[in-house]
């Protein structure tokens, strides 16, 4: 028995697959922003509220809103996207996103949008559906619309779009307080958005309860020398062009405060590094190499910038969240080749994070290599001038008891202990050697002069301002001479 069939599927059973398709509130939230960029808007409001006893999230933009029948459209699983220009702008996927983000975090949403003098809403509810078992959807009355929250500022423009959330179930259902984990969920999905669309900062403003988001940067490009950016290499697949470019942050100790509120305070740079995938400049997926084995200590620095073209969806695998990926085996070398460089940078910066102890004058600690045998040793250097003239102003038991002292300080050095210190990104080691100020340091000269043979303080003091410790000091050496020497 030959024939076509046509079934409607049962609502209510769909409807729960669709409400666990794997948002999370923070992506549920960036793929409502997704559609008011899509919608060319220029100002987006996150707008929050949980007491009152009644908890809402609305997404407000000033893009360019809808009549009546797109709103419909709009509301529609798997709305009809003929049309839809492939540009920049265009961050949709499935037509599924409004409908599957916003399911997924509650039981009712509304959308209201407004063109010239026209605004229309409809409602989204789980609960009438349900009841139904049939894809219901409310259209609201004009008085209806009148009294939905912070209606008047949708009003206010020429044109755009208002999101409501509303009857959040299931963060009410896994919290022991809602109102906390509600709070905790925002900020939560604000500091996800700074990323997520942190190329679009400078074109659109976003907002979270009328507080702009703040910038991030997560390859620091404005902190060169010490960050560093290769050559951007273009991949062509299927006709169209991937483009590939390799950043080194700078090390981790060197990074400032304000560098650091850049990167969003990460709590490991380690768990950071990777493939940094945009698709039409929002950003996909990060901190992952793509099980490609490239993760490491050694390139915990390296971060590499993927933009693909929304016409490559299928071949990355892109997901109805648009939050995760897969690199296509096609480029998979290709991509490979072209992140060596960064993998040299972040090795070199990790392994000589800073050149100062290397071109020292004089400095305190001397690092002897032995080739034939593969060992650093790291002695106190003995031609220091303060060490030197300490030894002159000991008797030969008090310099013989000096000596077994540097000596037991070299042979314990805790070489473990500094390197664990030092490869962990949640501490840092502080450089020590000008923690004084210049008249602390001044004083000291002073002392270590006193000390010394009358005709021997000048030569002496030349060759302090030579060591590493003094040697900040050089600038105001014939001022400190006159001052501590009373010459001229």
């Amino acid at each position: 028995m030959g024939g076509i069939i046509v079934k409607e599927p049962p609502a209510k059973t769909l409807i729960t697959g669709i409400r666990a398709i794997g948002y999370n509130f923070s992506t549920a939230v960036a793929d409502i922003i997704d559609n008011s960029i899509s919608a060319k808007a220029h100002h987006i409001d996150i707008i929050s509220d949980v007491g009152g006893g009644m908890a809402y999230v609305q997404f407000l933009d000033d893009g360019i809103g809808m009549n009546y029948d797109e709103l419909e459209n709009a509301m529609l699983l798997g709305s009809d996207r003929k049309g839809r220009e492939e540009c920049e702008l265009e961050l949709g996927r499935f037509g599924l996103g409004l409908k599957a983000a916003s399911l997924s975090q509650c039981r009712i949403f509304t959308v209201a949008s407004k063109v010239g003098d026209e605004c229309n809403a409809i409602t989204f509810d789980l609960n009438l559906i349900e009841e139904e078992n049939k894809w219901c959807l409310r259209v609201l009355e004009p008085d209806e619309i009148n009294v939905v929250p912070n209606i008047d500022k949708l009003l206010e423009y020429t044109s755009g779009t208002l999101v409501i959330w509303q009857d959040f179930d299931k963060i009410e259902g896994g919290s022991k307080k809602f109102e906390d984990t509600f709070r905790e969920m925002i900020a939560e999905a604000k500091k996800h958005v700074e990323l997520v669309f942190h190329r679009f900062y400078s074109s659109h403003e976003i907002y979270f309860n009328y507080r702009r988001i703040e910038k991030r940067d997560p390859f620091l490009c404005g902190s060169s020398p010490r960050q560093q950016t290769g050559h951007t290499e273009r991949l062509k697949v299927d006709g169209c062009y991937i483009y590939v470019t390799p950043y080194t942050i700078p090390y981790w100790n060197t990074i400032t405060d304000e560098e650091k509120a850049l990167l969003g305070y990460p709590k490991s740079i380690h768990d950071d590094q990777g493939f940094y995938l945009y698709r039409n400049k929002r950003l996909i997926s990060w901190g992952s190499w793509f099980r490609m084995g490239l993760k490491s200590e050694q390139n915990k620095l390296a971060r590499i910038q993927v933009d693909i073209p929304s016409t490559l969806d299928s071949i990355w695998m892109l997901d109805v969240k648009k939050s995760s990926a897969r690199i296509p085996d096609v480029i998979r070398e290709e991509l490979r080749a072209s992140v060596k460089d960064s993998f040299v940078r972040s090795k070199k910066t990790v392994r000589f994070p800073g050149l100062k102890e290397q071109q020292a004058e004089n400095p305190v600690w001397v690092r002897t290599i032995n080739m034939h045998e593969k060992t650093a040793i790291y002695n106190i250097n003995r031609d220091n001038p303060l060490v030197m003239e300490l030894f002159d102003n000991l008797g030969r038991g008090e310099a013989r008891l000096l000596e077994i002292l540097l000596s037991q300080i070299e042979a314990s050095l805790p070489k473990h202990s500094i390197w664990n210190d030092h490869t962990d990104d949640t501490l840092q080691i502080p450089d020590r050697t000008n923690t004084l100020d210049s008249e602390q340091q001044i004083s000291e000269l002073s002392d270590i002069l006193a000390m010394a043979k009358p005709e021997d303080k000048a030569g002496l003091l030349d060759r302090l301002f030579l060591t590493e410790t003094y040697s900040n000091l050089k600038g105001n050496a014939d001022y400190i001479t006159r001052r501590l020497l009373g010459n001229g």
